[in-house]
């Protein structure tokens, strides 16, 4: 939680990083390495605020070519750090004035202005109604409400009402900067989405849709020169493609291992594994209200009593995932209960509730494209089979694309964890009233509306403490829209000479060091 002291001046960061035109580095001896990255699916749309582009599969991408005004460091327990802020000073309870780092330049070589910032996050890009940012913002932002210029390095940012987790917000999603020219001079928002220009350490040099996307350094980076000359994002769905690709030294990086395929890399002259646990769960998702059986929700209830999560976690993962009490991670500190257990598998239980519902037998539907996820399908077949111990006809369809899978309403496998360490990045994030699941009418419950809205606006801690329990309570026990499975495990394997870290979420930063002096 963000106490009183958090809210005063924050003192800036010299970063001392001395401007290198890109000419003189082309003109330089560059011995960089030219990295390859073989992913198991790849988006094109790389606009952060765009809908569409927010999935793990584009985050990998998109962490290396945007800043923000504050930056979060995921390997740092979570700690805010300048970005393209160098002070942010809290006025009154919602408002906010924030003195820009000074000599910025965007991809295309102009230099960052308030008007860029304020266009940024202003109401044609995110806060109007109609703005294409405007689901992420709802999503991400929901207290902003206004940003002005005050000078050429000086902005004020106020919101709604007042926010425990402001700042943290801003060093999260939704609020990269990008240059308002070169927004405004883009032929339409389609080809901008394609090839935005930020000012992170890496500029878009190609997109080829379904292939690959190539990223080249960004010289001029206010934050140090990148380490990589450039980055290739190479789509290769299969897992042995990628794992033979690295055996024979075409990519450098391959993403989504899993525990059976690990001793082909582990131990192997040149290679290893690294990554694992992580702040992000994998979970399910019911269409309570469009699919017949659902809508009863002791039906739902029953289905989450019959997962034996322990099994998931340590049979299909080895134990390199782990299973959750409720939604809470460790990063969350004090607004967590040391006592709150595990979520229960108990299959007799679910046959009672059953036996109690009206459910019949009906064919239940779980689509899947089977191979988003790591070890996904193998975890839809043992689900299946849970549910089929306790009477529950859960039907597996295998569909080819998301479309498909979003148009047969059942139950659905998801993701999503927390960009910062608060509770409302995780389960009111994922389940708010301005995310999907509500908006398109498959659950609701105003209670858990209203306590998150007042988990966003209070900063007693004692009473932040008890909403984030009430909120797990109605989730995970009285009316499930939403089921956790276990933390998912993002394991990589890599070239041992390869000088890069994961973090605990889908992004992949590969640019130059955060400044080691935390903001909080």
């Amino acid at each position: 939680m963000i106490d009183r002291r958090e809210f005063l001046t924050l003192a800036a960061i010299s970063a001392g990083y001395a401007a290198m035109s890109d000419i003189g580095l082309a003109a330089a001896d560059d011995s960089r390495k030219a990295l390859t990255i073989a992913v198991q699916d790849l988006r094109t749309v790389l606009e952060p605020i765009d809908e569409s582009s927010i999935a793990n599969v584009a985050w990998r991408v998109q962490y290396s070519i945007f800043d923000q005004l504050l930056r979060t460091d995921y390997n740092d327990n979570f700690r805010l750090h300048f970005a393209l802020a160098e002070t942010v000073k809290q006025i009154n309870e919602t408002t906010y004035e924030v003195t820009l780092r000074r000599g910025v330049k965007f991809h295309n070589g102009a230099e960052m202005t308030a008007d860029d910032v304020v266009f940024s996050l202003g109401h044609e890009r995110l806060l109007g109604d109609k703005a294409p940012g405007a689901a992420v913002k709802a999503n991400f932002l929901s207290s902003f409400d206004s940003i002005e210029k005050l000078a050429a390095d000086r902005v004020q940012i106020t919101t709604k009402s007042p926010d425990p987790v402001f700042l943290k917000r801003l060093g999260a999603w939704g609020t990269q900067i990008i240059s308002a020219e070169a927004w405004r001079g883009a032929k339409s928002y389609s080809d901008w989405a394609q090839r935005p220009i930020g000012t992170g350490p890496y500029r878009i040099a190609q997109t080829n849709t379904g292939d690959s996307i190539l990223l080249e350094a960004h010289d001029a980076y206010w934050g140090g020169r990148p380490p990589f000359k450039s980055i290739r994002f190479k789509k290769v769905p299969e897992i042995a493609a990628r794992i033979a690709g690295l055996q024979s030294g075409d990519y450098d990086i391959v993403t989504d291992i899993t525990p059976d395929h690990m001793n082909e890399i582990d131990g192997k002259p040149g290679l290893e594994v690294l990554g694992g646990n992580s702040a992000w769960f994998r979970f399910l998702t019911f269409s309570a209200r469009k699919c017949a059986p659902l809508k009863d929700v002791r039906v739902r209830q029953a289905i989450a009593l019959s997962i034996d999560r322990n099994a998931l976690a340590h049979g299909l993962w080895d134990g390199r995932a782990s299973v959750p009490s409720g939604w809470q991670l460790p990063i969350f500190g004090d607004l967590n209960d040391a006592s709150r257990p595990p979520l229960s598998f108990d299959p007799d239980r679910a046959r009672q509730l059953l036996a109690s519902a009206s459910y019949r037998g009906e064919e239940i539907p779980y689509p899947t494209v089977g191979n988003y996820y790591p070890m996904q399908f193998a975890e839809n077949q043992a689900l299946v089979e849970m549910w089929k111990a306790v009477g529950l006809n859960v039907k597996l369809v295998m569909c080819e694309n998301w479309d498909q899978v979003a148009n047969i309403p059942g139950i659905f496998d998801e993701s999503g964890g927390a960009f910062y360490a608060d509770p409302i990045a995780t389960l009111w994030q994922i389940i708010g009233p301005t995310n999907g699941l509500q908006s398109n009418g498959d659950w609701s419950s105003s209670e858990f509306n209203s306590l998150g809205d007042e988990l966003g606006s209070t900063v007693d801690l004692a009473h932040r403490k008890q909403i984030w329990q009430r909120m797990q309570d109605i989730v995970d026990r009285d009316d499930p829209p939403i089921t956790p499975l276990h933390s998912m495990p993002f394991i990589y394997g890599k070239k041992a000479g390869i000088d890069w870290m994961p973090t605990p979420l889908p992004q992949m930063y590969l640019g130059p060091s955060l400044p080691s002096e935390p903001v909080i």
